[in-house]
C-alpha cells in the first residue's frame, strides 16, 4: 500500500482456507474409486457373457441377433476400459500405482507389443513395421506399464491410420538415453490441440472420439507412467501428414546384438 506521496507504507495481504477445496477433492476420488471399482466385477460378466453369445460358443443366433450382441459386446468392452483407465488414474494421482522397476532388453518388449496389438491393428486394415536396431540396449522399467503404454501408442496410430497403411516403429538412441517413436500417416493433430494432447479427457473433437472411441485419459496415463520411470512423452505432428507419438527413457547400452531385420507385423 503506498500513502498520498507514492511511498509504500504498508502490505496487504489475502489468505485463503483451501482445507474445504481439499476436501472436495479427496471426496470426489474417493467416489470415483468407489464407482469404478464397483462398476468394473458386473461389466467384465457382462462383457464375457456377450462375448460367449458373439462367438457362437452358447450356440448359432439369427443373423441381425448376432449383430446387435456383437454391438452390445463391443460397448460394454469399451465401458471396461474406460473404467479401468478411470481407475489407473486414481491410483496415479494418489501414487497408489505399483512400479517393478528392473533392467530389460528394450527390443524384446517392443516386439512383444507388435504381436500382442497386430490382431487389433489387422481390425482397421494395418500393419505395423518395426525398423531395424543394430544393437539392444537395457532400460530400467516396469515391463507391464511400459507394455500398457505401447499399446495406448500402437492402438492409437492404427485408430487413425487409413486403411492398408503401414504404422512404423522405431527406437534411436539419444544422449544418455533412447526414443521410442511410433508414427502413423493419418489425419494428424492440430497446433492448437497439441498443447493440450497428454492432459486427462483431452480429445481432438468430439466426432474422434463418437468415431474412434478412447477416454481421452490413454495418453495421460501415458505421460505418468513414463514419468515414474524417468522418462518423458511428445509428440509431432503436421496436420494432414500424419503423427508421431514418442516416449524418451534414460538408459545403458546392452550386450551388442546381431541386426534386427525389418519385421512387418500384420
Amino acid at each position: 500500500m503506498r500513502d498520498t506521496d507514492g511511498e509504500v507504507n504498508g502490505y496487504l495481504g489475502i489468505a485463503r482456507d483451501i482445507s474445504e477445496l481439499k476436501r472436495i477433492d479427496q471426496m470426489k476420488a474417493e467416489f470415483i474409486s468407489t464407482v469404478s471399482h464397483e462398476l468394473r466385477t458386473p461389466l467384465t460378466a457382462i462383457s464375457g457373457a456377450l462375448g460367449i453369445l458373439a462367438s457362437g460358443w452358447a450356440g448359432a443366433l439369427p443373423q441381425q441377433s448376432t449383430r446387435m450382441i456383437q454391438i452390445a459386446h463391443n460397448n460394454s468392452t469399451r465401458l471396461i476400459h474406460l473404467v479401468n483407465d478411470l481407475l489407473d488414474m486414481e491410483k496415479l494421482a494418489v501414487g497408489k500405482m505399483y512400479f517393478d522397476i528392473q533392467p530389460q532388453l528394450l527390443m524384446p518388449l517392443i516386439q512383444q507389443s507388435l504381436e500382442a496389438n497386430a490382431a487389433f491393428a489387422q481390425q482397421y486394415g494395418v500393419s505395423y513395421e518395426l525398423v531395424p536396431f543394430e544393437r539392444d540396449i537395457e532400460v530400467a522399467v516396469d515391463h507391464r506399464r511400459l507394455l500398457q503404454v505401447l499399446a495406448n501408442y500402437l492402438s492409437n496410430a492404427a485408430k487413425f491410420s487409413p486403411a492398408n497403411d503401414v504404422v512404423t516403429v522405431k527406437a534411436e538412441r539419444r544422449l544418455n538415453g533412447v526414443r521410442v517413436s511410433v508414427t502413423d500417416k493419418g489425419p494428424g493433430i492440430s497446433e492448437e490441440f497439441r498443447a493440450r494432447l497428454f492432459q486427462k479427457f483431452s480429445q481432438a473433437d468430439s466426432s474422434d472420439t463418437r468415431q474412434k472411441g478412447g477416454t481421452g485419459l490413454g495418453l495421460a496415463i501415458c505421460k505418468e507412467i513414463i514419468e515414474r520411470m524417468g522418462g518423458s512423452v511428445g509428440a509431432d505432428s503436421v496436420p494432414g501428414e500424419g503423427a508421431c507419438f514418442y516416449f524418451d527413457l534414460p538408459c545403458e547400452e546392452a550386450t551388442p546384438h546381431s541386426l534386427l531385420p525389418q519385421e512387418r507385423i500384420p
